[in-house]
C-alpha cells in the first residue's frame, strides 16, 4: 500500500458510510455546543503555586523577639523537608511568616501536610501564649474575583452588625459563592479591665485573674450516665451567659470580679486603616467555588449588590466595586472573539478572492466551527476550562484550522480539473497531500510537547493550556479534513469544477523558479545575505519583559519616617490624597484607595483606562509635582511584587547589611532609567527595653517573668477563652488594664508590681529603661539574613541593560566576606523564563525534526524544510523592530507556536516534489512542477493564518484584560510566517537540489575512493 491509498483510507470509509459520518459529526458539534456551556469559565486555570506559607502570629512583640523565639526554631525545622527551592521568612512585631518555594510539579498538598508534621513538633519550644501556627497552601482559584470597598460621611466604626448581616450574608448565600471576607471592621469584644491598684492592694495579680477566668468559663463533656434504661450523656455547664455573670464571678471569698475591674463591650483597637475617595474604607472579598462559572458568579453579587444599594440602613453608605475578576475576563473574552471573528472574516474573503467558488470557500469555512466545536468537547471530557488561555489556544488556531482543509481541496479540485471523475478526484486528491497534511499537523502540534512534559515554570504551566486548545483544534481539523471535507467535495463535485480558464502561459512564480535553477549561487548569496540582515533588527531588538502597568493602575508607597500612630499616618495619608484629588484631571485618575497601619502606607491610584499619555510619562509628571510631606517620602512602588528591579543583600549582621544597603542606593538611583530606589529599611522605627533588675525583684519574692507578664498584660492583654452567650454569635474575650497604660510612657513606667507595707512598688523601681533603633522588620533567606534594594524601572530602559549596568556598578564595590548580593525580582523570573522557552524551542526544533524525518523516511531531507524555520526567525525580528516591540516573553511564545507552523510549506512542497520524482519526473520538471501546484494552497493557508491574526496584532487585547498584551505573539507569528513563506517558495527548493546535489557528489567521493582502495589492494 502506498502512500496515496493509505492517505485515502479514511476519505474512502466517508465515502462509503455517508450518513454514519454525517451523524458523528453532528453527534461531536451537539457535544461541543453543551460543552460550552457546562466548561467553567474562569480568568485562569486551577493550578497549584508550589508555595507553603506558615504564618505563626504574635502581636505586640519586636522583630528580634519573633526571629529568636519564632522564626528560627521553625527554620531548622522546616529546613529538613525535602525538595525546598527557597526559603524566606519575614520576623515583624505581629509575628513571624515563613515561605517555602518548591519547584513546579511538585506535590504541594504532601508538602502541605509534612509542614504541618514539622512545625507541630516543635510547638513545645515556642511560645507558650502564641496563637496557632497556620500552614498555608494557595491556589490560583484561592483569589477573590470580586472586591468591594465599603466608604460613607457617617461613622461606620460600629457598622459590623448591619454590614455582616445586610451585606455579607446575603452575598455568602449566592449561588458559586464559597466565602467573603468582612474586614475593615471589626465586631465588638468583651474586654475586663483590671484596676492595677487594686489588684495591688488585695495582692492578686493579673495572672492569678487570668488564671481563674479560665478555669470559671470552660466547655465539658464529662461523659455517659449507664442507667439502667437508657445512656444519658452528662455535659457540666461552665461558660460564661451574660456580663453579669461575669462581674460576679468570686475572684476570693468576699471578693468578685467586678470589685476590681470594669467588664465592658469595646470595639477592638484599630491596627490598621483604608482610605476610599478621602473616607474611611471597609473592605469586602467574594470568593468563588471551584467549579462555579465566573461570570455567572459576578453577575449574582452583583445583583445582591443593587439591592442592598436600594436598602434604606445603606443611604449614604457607597458601595464601589474596586476589582471585578469577571469584567476582566469578559473584557478580553469578547475582545478575542471579536478580534476572531473579524480574523474569520478576512480568511473567508482571502479564501473566496483565491478558489472564485462560493461553493468550495464554504466548505472550507466549515471546518473551522466543527473543529472548534470537537475540541470544546475534548477539552470537558479531559478536565479543562474556559479561560483566557485556552480562549487564546482556539482564537490562534482559528486561522491554522482551514489549513488542512485547503490543501485537500485544492489538491481534490486539481485531479477534478485534470478529467478524473469525482469520486477518483477525491481519492486521488486526498492520497497525494494526506502526507503532507498529516505532518504538518503533528509538526504544529509537537511544538508543545517540551512545556507539557519538560521543566515546570509559571509560564509552561499556563501554556499547557493554550498548548491543549490549539492541538485538539488542529486534530479535529485533521479528522475533518480527511473525511468530511472529501464526503463533502464529492457530493458538490459539479459545484467545486472551477470556472476559470486555463492559461498556458508560464506563471511569474514558475519563471523566477526557473530563473533560481539557472543561477544557484546567486540564489545561495540571496539566502546568505538574507540571514546575515538579522543583525540589524537583533541589535534594535531589546530582550525585555513586556512594559509596565497592564492594568492601569499606579501604586505610591510613603516610606514613613518612622514607626507613627495610626492617627498620624492617617493625616499624612490625608494631606497626600488631598493632592492627587487636587490633580484628578491632570493626572487621569478614576479613584483612590490607600491602605496604611502605624508604620507603613500605600494608595493605589485607578487611572482612566482611556487615558492618552503613557504610563511612564504620567509617573514622571507626578512625580515632579509631588509635595514635600512631613512624616514621608512618597515614592512609586509595586503591588504583590509587580515590575521593577530588586537586589537582594544577603549576610549574618542587619546593621552591616543596612550600610551596605545605604551605599548602593545612591549608585543605582544614579543610573539612568532607575528610579525610587530605596531599601526595605524602614527608617526612624526604634524600641524601649524594659531591663528588669533579677536581684531586686527577687528579693521581693517575685520573678522576671511575672513583671514582663504583668507589662505585657498592660499593653497586649491576655486572651480568654470566647464569650459564647450572646446571639449573633461568639465574641472574643480578653483581659487587660487600663487603656492609659497603651498610650503613656509615663503611666507605664508607674505601673504598680506590688505592694509592701502599704507602699506601692512601680515598675521603674525595679527596671530601667532603655530607647534604641528596632527593624520593622527581618527578612532571612535560605536561613542567612537578606535586606532587599528595590527600584522602579522606566519604560525606555530595557531590562537586559538594566542587568548590565546593575552588575557593573555593584561589581567596583567591595563587599565583607561573608556578604553576597544577587539579581531578584524581574530579573529572575525573567532570566528563568528565558532559559526555560530557549530549552524548550530548540528541543520542539529537534522534535520537528525528528517527525519530518519518520515521515520522509530520510534523514537528509527534512533539512530543506528546517531552513525555513531560519528565515521565520528573521522575520520575527524584523516585524519586532518595526511595530517597536521587545523580545518579551509573549513574543517567545509566539515564536513557539510560530515553529510549528512555517515547515507546514516546506512539507507540502518537498512531499509533492518527491511524489513527482516517484512517478518518473526529472528532477528539474518535478521541482518546478511540484512548488508551482502548490503555489496557490501555500498563498491560501499562510494568508489565512496571518489575517486571523491582524485583530489582534494591532489590537489592544491583554490576557484578561488587565494581562501582558497579545500584541508581541501576534507580531512575531506574522513576521516570520510572511518572510518564511516569501523565501521558502523559493529556497526550500534550492535547497532541495542542493541536499540531493551533495548527496549524489557525497557517493561519487564515496564510490570513487571505493574504487581507489580496490585498485591498491589488487595492486
Amino acid at each position: 500500500m502506498n502512500a496515496a491509498e493509505l492517505g485515502a483510507t479514511l476519505a474512502r470509509w466517508a465515502l462509503r458510510r455517508p450518513v454514519t459520518t454525517c451523524m458523528l459529526f453532528l453527534s461531536m458539534l451537539l457535544l461541543g455546543v453543551l460543552s460550552s456551556r457546562l466548561l467553567p469559565l474562569e480568568k485562569f486555570p486551577g493550578i497549584e503555586i508550589p508555595e507553603v506559607m506558615i504564618s505563626a502570629p504574635y502581636p505586640n512583640s519586636t522583630p528580634q523577639e519573633v526571629e529568636r523565639l519564632i522564626t528560627r526554631p521553625l527554620e531548622e525545622a522546616l529546613a529538613t523537608m525535602s525538595n525546598v527551592k527557597r526559603m524566606h521568612s519575614f520576623s515583624n512585631s505581629d509575628g513571624a511568616r515563613i515561605s517555602l518555594q518548591f519547584d513546579w510539579g511538585q506535590n504541594i498538598g504532601s508538602k502541605g501536610i509534612e509542614a504541618r508534621e514539622k512545625v507541630d513538633s516543635i510547638l513545645h519550644l515556642l511560645p507558650a501564649d502564641m496563637e496557632r501556627v497556620q500552614v498555608m497552601q494557595f491556589n490560583t482559584e484561592d483569589m477573590p474575583v470580586f472586591q468591594l470597598r465599603i466608604s460613607s460621611q457617617r461613622d461606620l466604626s460600629n457598622a459590623y452588625d448591619l454590614l455582616d448581616r445586610s451585606l455579607r450574608r446575603p452575598i455568602e448565600r449566592v449561588q458559586g459563592v464559597s466565602q467573603v471576607n468582612l474586614y475593615g471592621v471589626e465586631k465588638q469584644q468583651i474586654v475586663i479591665r483590671l484596676d492595677s491598684e487594686k489588684l495591688v492592694q488585695h495582692n492578686l495579680s493579673a495572672a492569678m485573674v487570668n488564671a481563674r477566668l479560665q478555669q470559671a468559663n470552660f466547655s465539658l463533656t464529662a461523659g455517659y450516665l449507664e442507667a439502667p434504661q437508657q445512656r444519658i450523656l452528662i455535659n457540666p455547664v461552665g461558660e460564661f451567659r451574660d456580663l453579669q455573670e461575669v462581674k460576679n464571678l468570686p475572684i476570693t471569698a468576699r471578693l468578685k470580679l467586678g470589685d476590681i475591674a470594669e467588664v465592658s463591650r469595646e470595639m477592638p483597637k484599630r491596627s490598621d486603616g483604608r482610605h476610599l475617595d478621602q473616607t474611611y474604607a471597609i473592605g469586602l472579598d467574594v470568593f468563588k467555588e471551584s467549579s462555579a462559572n465566573l461570570v455567572e458568579v459576578s453577575a449574582r453579587v452583583k445583583k445582591v449588590i443593587d439591592e442592598v444599594r436600594n436598602d434604606p440602613q445603606f443611604n449614604g453608605i457607597n458601595l464601589y466595586i474596586m476589582d471585578d475578576t469577571a469584567k476582566g475576563v469578559t473584557t478580553s473574552l469578547s475582545d478575542l472573539i471579536t478580534a476572531g471573528l473579524i480574523g474569520a472574516l478576512l480568511s473567508f474573503i482571502v479564501l473566496y478572492l483565491f478558489l472564485r467558488n462560493i461553493v468550495t470557500t464554504l466548505v472550507v469555512v466549515f471546518s473551522v466551527p466543527v473543529a472548534i466545536c470537537i475540541a470544546l468537547g475534548g477539552m470537558y471530557f479531559l478536565g479543562y476550562s474556559l479561560n483566557v488561555l485556552s480562549l487564546m489556544g482556539l482564537m490562534l488556531a482559528v486561522g491554522m484550522l482551514v489549513d488542512n482543509a485547503v490543501v485537500i481541496t485544492e489538491s481534490i479540485q486539481y485531479e477534478r480539473e485534470h478529467g478524473y471523475s469525482a469520486e477518483q478526484a477525491t481519492l486521488r486528491g486526498v492520497g497525494n497531500v494526506s502526507m503532507a497534511v498529516i505532518a504538518g499537523t503533528l509538526t504544529t502540534a509537537i511544538v508543545f510537547l517540551p512545556n507539557i512534559f519538560g521543566k515546570k515554570i509559571d509560564i509552561t504551566i499556563f501554556l499547557e493550556h493554550t498548548a491543549v486548545a490549539i492541538c485538539l483544534s488542529l486534530l479535529a481539523s485533521l479528522v475533518v479534513a480527511q473525511t468530511l471535507i472529501p464526503l463533502l467535495a464529492t457530493r458538490l463535485s459539479n459545484a467545486l469544477v472551477s470556472k476559470k480558464k486555463q492559461t498556458s502561459q508560464p506563471s511569474r512564480y514558475r519563471r523566477l523558479l526557473e530563473w533560481s535553477w539557472r543561477h544557484p549561487r546567486w540564489t545561495g548569496v540571496f539566502a546568505i545575505a538574507l540571514l546575515a540582515s538579522i543583525v540589524v533588527p537583533m541589535g534594535a531588538v531589546s530582550g525585555d519583559q513586556d512594559g509596565q502597568g497592564f492594568n492601569d493602575r499606579l501604586f505610591i508607597n510613603y516610606n514613613l519616617h518612622q514607626n507613627y500612630s495610626l492617627d498620624e499616618v492617617e493625616a499624612e495619608v490625608a494631606v497626600f490624597e488631598d493632592f492627587l484629588y487636587r490633580n484628578q484631571e491632570a493626572f487621569y485618575i478614576d479613584a483612590v484607595y490607600t491602605y496604611y497601619t502605624p508604620g507603613y502606607a500605600i494608595s493605589t491610584v485607578l487611572l482612566q483606562p482611556d487615558r492618552p499619555i503613557k504610563m511612564s510619562t504620567l509617573m514622571a509628571n507626578m512625580r515632579e509635582k509631588f509635595p514635600p510631606m512631613l512624616r514621608s517620602e512618597p515614592q512609586f512602588g509595586w503591588g504583590n511584587g509587580g515590575p521593577g528591579i530588586t537586589v537582594t543583600l544577603n549576610g549574618q549582621s542587619t546593621t552591616l547589611l543596612q550600610q551596605l544597603a545605604e551605599d548602593i542606593a545612591p549608585k543605582l538611583n544614579a543610573i539612568e532609567g532607575i528610579s525610587d530606589v530605596r531599601s526595605e529599611v524602614e527608617g526612624g522605627q526604634y524600641e524601649y527595653l524594659v531591663h528588669i533588675d533579677r536581684e531586686r525583684v527577687h528579693r521581693l519574692g517575685l520573678s522576671t517573668a511575672d513583671v514582663a507578664q504583668q507589662v505585657a498584660t498592660a499593653l497586649r492583654g491576655q486572651r480568654l477563652r470566647s464569650f459564647r452567650g450572646d446571639p449573633n454569635g461568639e465574641i472574643p474575650m480578653r483581659v487587660a488594664l487600663h487603656r492609659d497604660y497603651e498610650h503613656s510612657l509615663e503611666k507605664l513606667q508607674a505601673l504598680p508590681i506590688m505592694q509592701i507595707d502599704g507602699r506601692v512598688i512601680p515598675l521603674n523601681a525595679v527596671a530601667r529603661f532603655e530607647k534604641q533603633p528596632r527593624l520593622g522588620e527581618i527578612h532571612r533567606l535560605d536561613r542567612r539574613t537578606s535586606l532587599s534594594v528595590q527600584g522602579n524601572l522606566a519604560d525606555d530602559l530595557a531590562l537586559n541593560d538594566a542587568r548590565d549596568a546593575i552588575t557593573q556598578t555593584l561589581s567596583t564595590m567591595t563587599f565583607p566576606d561573608g556578604y553576597t548580593w544577587s539579581l531578584d525580582g524581574s530579573f529572575q523570573r525573567q532570566q528563568e523564563a528565558e532559559n526555560v522557552m530557549l530549552i524548550n524551542t530548540l528541543l520542539a526544533v529537534a522534535l520537528i525534526y525528528i517527525v519530518m524525518a519518520a515521515l520522509f523516511e530520510s534523514v537528509l531531507l527534512p533539512t530543506a524544510v528546517i531552513t525555513s524555520l531560519l528565515f521565520s526567525i528573521v522575520g520575527v525580528f524584523w516585524a519586532l523592530m518595526l511595530t517597536g516591540q521587545s523580545m518579551s516573553i509573549m513574543a517567545m511564545i509566539g515564536i513557539l507556536i510560530l515553529m510549528g507552523i512555517v515547515v507546514n510549506n516546506g512539507i507540502v512542497l518537498v512531499d509533492r516534489i518527491n511524489q513527482l520524482l516517484q512517478q518518473g519526473e526529472s528532477l528539474h520538471d518535478a521541482v518546478i512542477e511540484g512548488s508551482v501546484s502548490r503555489l496557490r494552497p501555500i498563498l491560501m493557508t499562510v494568508a489565512t493564518t496571518v489575517l486571523g491574526l491582524i485583530p489582534l496584532a494591532f489590537g489592544s487585547t491583554q490576557i484578561g484584560g488587565d494581562g501582558p498584551p497579545y500584541a508581541p505573539m501576534a507580531i512575531a507569528i506574522i513576521g516570520g510566517l510572511v518572510l518564511s513563506t516569501l523565501t521558502s517558495l523559493f529556497l526550500v527548493p534550492y535547497v532541495y537540489v542542493r541536499l540531493l546535489w551533495w548527496r549524489e557528489r557525497w557517493h561519487a567521493l564515496k564510490r570513487r575512493a571505493s574504487a581507489n582502495v580496490s585498485r591498491l589492494i589488487a595492486d
